[in-house]
């Protein structure tokens, strides 16, 4: 019976991820939501191996945390909030140091001993859930109570899906408990998920709209002249690009280029150059490179002793020269120089 599900989960997997993949040609989010049902699908075609004893390694034992960290990514992608590849690379290091802690036990667990590591390790994949699905909770919340300070304008049927993804990542870590109370070995949280990947299908192949995540349409129903919609646009994608810069500080990210931010946004690099050269009246570099210098000069009173180029890296320079270039364009004086007048003062 459990391997049966296993395999029917495994192919409802691999339906949803050919839906993922063609809905991703048209939202590009989806190509993350297209590997999560893949990765999905091998845990459980892993799941009936070892059932049936094909194979006797665990190395899917940690994957349990990756969901929820993926889910999350996508949950704040599909809102307009998508994380830079820094972030992206922080979320997931919690989950490799998970694995490495118990790397015996996911290649050997039948000669593997268990140890007060090995019990540490479970309770930090259970924080690492939960970490992330109460912050992806949390994320989809702000949306609903706050939706004017995001780029997304999703339908009730958008919010039902995210809402739903939520649910499940906390009802499949619920199930944990009766596994101890049954004593049984059987894979409830995955179960759980093939259950709930049947009634997803089922539900997407009567209403697809529930994966229509459309953005940008912020603006009144009444019919309005281009230019005005036009204005609406570069209004609030203007006011987006700001929040990234000021309240986030992207602009501290080395890596930070057009590409990436049009990527955080859910956008064309040329729709986001546009707004900066047209709307903003400034360059890309120009409105990034200005924030850094200031971000710079405001180290530099904090920690006067400090060395300049260590503040120039902070703030998102990767390059002396080019750090020195923008300080003396935007300051008038040279990085010393201004240092020397912030010791002169104390």
């Amino acid at each position: 019976m459990v391997a049966a599900i296993l395999i029917s989960g495994f192919s409802q997997c691999l339906v949803l991820a050919g839906f993922l993949f063609y809905k991703s040609k048209q939202y590009p989010i989806f190509t993350l939501l297209m590997i999560i049902h893949l990765v999905f699908g091998v845990d459980l075609l892993l799941l009936f191996a070892q059932q049936e004893l094909l194979i006797s390694h665990r190395i899917n034992a940690c994957w349990g945390a990756i969901y929820a960290i993926v889910f999350f990514i996508f949950i704040r992608s599909c809102l307009g909030r998508a994380p830079s590849r820094k972030q992206i690379y922080i979320f997931l290091s919690p989950w490799c140091v998970l694995n490495a802690l118990i790397i015996d036990f996911l290649i050997e667990p039948h000669n593997t001993e268990l140890t007060l590591r090995h019990i540490f390790a479970g309770y930090f994949l259970l924080a690492i859930y939960l970490y992330f699905t109460i912050w992806a909770s949390i994320t989809v919340y702000r949306y609903q109570t706050k939706q004017k300070d995001y780029l997304a304008n999703l339908s009730k049927e958008n919010l039902w899906v995210l809402w739903g993804i939520c649910a499940s990542l906390f009802f499949a870590i619920a199930t944990i408990p009766f596994q101890f109370v049954f004593q049984t070995n059987l894979p409830l949280p995955q179960l759980f998920m093939c259950f709930m990947m049947f009634l997803i299908t089922y539900a997407l192949l009567h209403k697809p709209q529930l994966l229509d995540f459309a953005k940008f349409e912020k603006f009144d129903k009444e019919p309005r002249s281009t230019t005005e919609m036009v204005n609406d646009f570069d209004i609030v994608l203007e006011e987006q690009i700001l929040h990234l810069l000021d309240e986030d500080k992207i602009y501290t990210d080395p890596d930070l280029s057009l590409q990436s931010l049009a990527n955080k946004l859910g956008m064309k690099p040329y729709l986001i150059s546009q707004v900066i050269n047209q709307h903003m009246g400034v360059s890309f570099y120009e409105m990034v490179n200005r924030r850094r210098i200031n971000y710079t000069c405001e180290l530099m009173k904090r920690h006067p002793n400090r060395p300049v180029l260590d503040i120039a890296l902070q703030a998102g320079f990767n390059a002396k020269s080019t750090f020195n270039a923008a300080f003396k364009r935007y300051q008038a004086v040279t990085p010393t120089q201004y240092k020397a007048n912030i010791n002169g003062t104390h």
